[in-house]
């Protein structure tokens, strides 16, 4: 499965992070690639406005989930985990690693977002697949 699941990660170009707000709804956003990855599906790090409605939610409630998916393929991802908020330092230093509409979205309070990953559902060649993670440092 992680074979398939590289591949599906490395193609997809928009991922859709769900958060739960205060209301207890769940709010989604559509996002570019992550920043980084660690693990393979284990851990995401991704580029996020620190004063947004999603940071808001994580701070409040870290549960939450990370879908993206190859519609030619018919295939998707669904990760179900936790979301951190990492402070920046140094803008500077992130920047390199952004892609050209990261770069204009000029955030006044710039974050990055990791998601670690507890249960993955795989959906692909008509079939889906579930797997449970062990915490990884």
């Amino acid at each position: 499965m992680d074979q398939a699941i590289e591949k599906l990660l490395e193609a997809a170009d928009t991922f859709t992070i769900t958060t739960i707000g205060s209301d207890g709804f769940p709010h989604a956003i559509a996002v570019s690639k992550p920043i980084e990855r660690h693990g393979g599906f284990h851990r995401f790090k991704f580029y996020l406005n620190g004063e947004g409605q999603t940071v808001e939610n994580i701070r409040h409630n870290r549960q939450g989930t990370l879908f993206c998916y190859d519609a030619a393929a018919h295939e998707s991802l669904a990760l179900k985990g936790y979301f951190f908020v990492e402070e920046l330092d140094e803008y500077g230093k992130l920047a390199a690693q952004l892609n050209e509409f990261q770069q204009q979205l000029n955030y006044q309070h710039p974050v990055l977002v990791v998601f670690q990953t507890l249960k993955v559902k795989h959906f692909h060649e008509l079939q889906t697949e579930f797997t449970e993670i062990e915490a990884i440092d």
